[in-house]
């Protein structure tokens, strides 16, 4: 293959048996889901992954291709709060000590538009590779994407920081990635379905997916090489290759599905292209996307649905803000009402329809898009690459795919009411799914509000109903009788009382010895609670750098925030709500720039070569059972980058390849 003066990336298509190993034993890969949500603008559920030996990192699933990353320099850009830090940054320094992550020698940077419904700018990824725990399996030089200045710009002009990355779940007919390069042979990174089907871990190179939800709390469900089928509900509708590309949303419409309505109708359609001529009776081409938050819809369809709605437009963020004080607000976002998405079905005659109830519509905005939480309906009118069916959407969809057979599904996910898990084995061919017997409506029973003519005719405000909290189980018997525990409790007290009295005995007498200034524990307790604080990165939006007047973001000196940093508005929700899943993540050494005295002897300004790449200038992550996919004599195939058209990182100005070109 000719060899280039950039770096393109190209799909390796290796569905080919002598690249496999011998079928063994295999099984759907479970995530594993954080006890915490995160996000400015939801809350939303997130996985946990473990990158390189020990960082925790939560993520949204639902990037096609590498996953992207927060780093932990992407907070060090300004002098303000940092959200990311909640569900954990990456550190790549950190990884190269542990001699896992390394570039990989790859040199191509894709795009930081890792989103489809929303507008990403800033500096391109850098391109890394790095061990990935995932629900107990280990995938090797997983491909990842890192982030360090890129951020999510709003209508008002200003940039706001990111604050989740987005994890990689595959691409179709693609088992790993493969990077073209100006000195040699490809360069492998590992998918992380491709690998665990290529090593026998799943049976197919597959996942199935559904969010759940912050509010009412419902658990989310994923697996790679499998799915959970009691979270798929009616009509399945069936698609062909990426899942992000575009499909035919009919209509929107409003509907309620049980008690009385809080409009004057039942049901109200045709909002989709109300007041829009260009959307036809065919529809609109949309995306769904899992790393978008939002209803990426036109304007027009979002001002159909706000004059049915008590909100307010904003137009610096491009969303709807509820009107918390209309005696409306309660009655819908708590009634047995739904936002309904049509969509065409495999005939021109069939529509297959997802129901979002308002309670998922119920969203809340927080620092650092607003100062004060603020309730908001989530259909965004700002710019996007494209339509976009975001988090708002799946909390109540289920979305899955067979990247071997290059199809993916979309169907209805049930309610806060979820039977335990059913879970379905994707077979290698697999291109049909089946959902389950489950009532829809009856999965939102106690979750919702029926409305009654009364609730509806007054002002008073209606109530979510209560959330059932499971008893603890009950303590095994110890099979003792009523009298003999009756004397143990008196042996155990009497036993007690002797304790306390020789412990008071003894710290009247050391009182006496000891100063009574309590300079020495004071002072102890200042210097805890100084190195207890959080130091790594802090940052605020930012102006677009090329709008007049505006000037560079202050670069963080690796000092302490003063108080001042900290909102007393949110005293808790960022500095010790999550203290416990990852304790201890960036210590100190890793927390400013550069990394030059903790790495000086491992990483040398030149000439560094990743130590788990020894012997050879390719780079092989041992894909297929430590066979190499392309021998150096043998016929190039043709390449195509893995990035198509409907690809979130794809890029109309990115040359391509000089192989001939090839759908993925």
């Amino acid at each position: 293959m000719a060899s280039t003066s950039l770096s393109l990336p190209v799909s390796l298509l290796c569905y080919l048996a002598i690249f496999r190993p011998i079928a063994a034993a295999s099984a759907p890969v479970a995530a594993t889901w954080s006890d915490d949500t995160f996000g400015p603008d939801g809350p939303w559920p997130a996985v946990e992954v473990t990158l390189s030996e020990k960082q925790k990192i939560a993520m949204y699933p639902g990037r096609e291709f590498q996953t992207f990353l927060l780093t932990s320099d992407y907070c060090n850009q300004n002098r303000s709060l940092c959200y990311a830090n909640q569900a954990g940054l990456y550190n790549d320094a950190e990884s190269q000590v542990d001699t896992t992550g390394s570039t990989g020698q790859i040199q191509y940077q894709s795009g930081p538009d890792y989103m489809l419904g929303v507008d990403i700018k800033g500096e391109k990824s850098t391109s890394w590779v790095d061990t990935v725990s995932f629900g107990g399996q280990t995938i090797e030089s997983v491909s990842l994407a890192l982030l360090n200045g890129s951020y999510m710009a709003y209508p008002n002009g200003e940039w706001y920081p990111l604050t989740v990355g987005c994890l990689g779940i595959g691409a179709p007919s693609t088992v790993n990635q493969s990077f073209s390069n100006s000195f040699g042979p490809l360069i492998n990174a590992s998918l992380i379905p491709g690998y665990l089907w290529a090593h026998n871990t799943t049976a197919s190179n597959s996942f199935g997916m559904h969010i759940g939800s912050a509010n009412p709390r419902m658990p989310g469900s994923f697996y790679f090489g499998g799915y959970d089928q009691n979270r798929i509900v009616g009509d399945v509708l069936t698609y062909q290759d990426d899942y992000t590309k575009d499909i035919t949303l009919k209509d929107v419409g409003i509907k309620v599905i049980d008690g009385s309505s809080p409009w004057k109708f039942e049901s109200l359609g045709g909002l989709l292209a109300s007041g829009n001529s260009s959307i036809t009776s065919g529809g609109l081409q949309v995306s769904v996307d899992g790393c978008s938050p939002y209803l990426s819809l036109p304007k027009s369809t979002c001002d159909a649905l706000a004059e049915n709605l008590p909100v307010t437009y904003n137009q610096g963020l491009g969303l709807y803000y509820w009107n918390t004080d209309d005696p409306k607000y309660t009655q819908i976002v708590n009634s047995a009402s739904v936002l309904e998405f049509v969509f065409a079905g495999g005939s021109n005659t069939q529509n297959v329809s997802i129901s979002v109830p308002f309670r998922h519509l119920n969203l809340t905005l927080t620092a650092p898009l607003v100062d004060n939480p603020t309730q908001y309906f989530p259909c965004y009118t700002g710019p996007s690459k494209k339509y976009t069916l975001g988090r708002a959407f799946l909390q109540d969809a289920f979305v899955g795919a067979n990247w071997g057979t290059k199809s993916w599904w979309l169907a209805q996910a049930p309610g806060p009411n979820i039977p335990s898990p059913s879970v379905v084995e994707l077979a290698d061919g697999d291109s049909t799914i089946k959902a389950s017997s489950n009532d829809w409506k009856e999965s939102w029973t106690g979750s919702w509000t029926a409305l009654t003519p009364d609730e509806v005719d007054s002002s008073a405000t209606v109530s979510a109903p209560s959330a059932t909290v499971s008893q603890p189980a009950t303590e095994p018997s110890s099979g003792l009788s009523t009298g003999a525990q009756a004397g143990i409790g008196v042996g155990v007290g009497i036993v007690g009382l002797g304790i306390i009295g020789a412990i008071a005995f003894f710290f009247l007498r050391r009182r006496k010895a000891a100063p009574s200034d309590g300079t020495a524990s004071d002072t102890a307790y200042a210097a805890q609670t100084v190195y207890n604080t959080s130091e790594h990165g802090y940052y605020a939006p930012v102006k677009n750098p090329s709008s007049p007047g505006m000037t560079e973001p202050s670069v963080a000196s690796g000092q302490p925030p003063s108080a001042m940093m900290y909102n007393p508005a949110y005293p808790q929700q960022y500095s010790q709500q999550y203290p416990q899943p990852y304790p201890q993540q960036y210590p100190q050494q890793y927390m400013q720039q550069p990394y030059g005295q903790p790495y000086s002897t491992e990483l040398p300004a030149v000439g560094n070569t990743p130590t788990e790449l020894p012997g050879s200038t390719i780079y092989d992550p041992h894909m297929l059972d430590g066979t190499q996919v392309y021998n150096p004599t043998s016929p190039q195939p043709s390449y195509t980058a893995p990035h198509s058209p409907h690809s979130p990182s794809y890029s109309t100005d990115q040359p391509q390849s000089h192989g001939q070109p090839g759908q993925i």
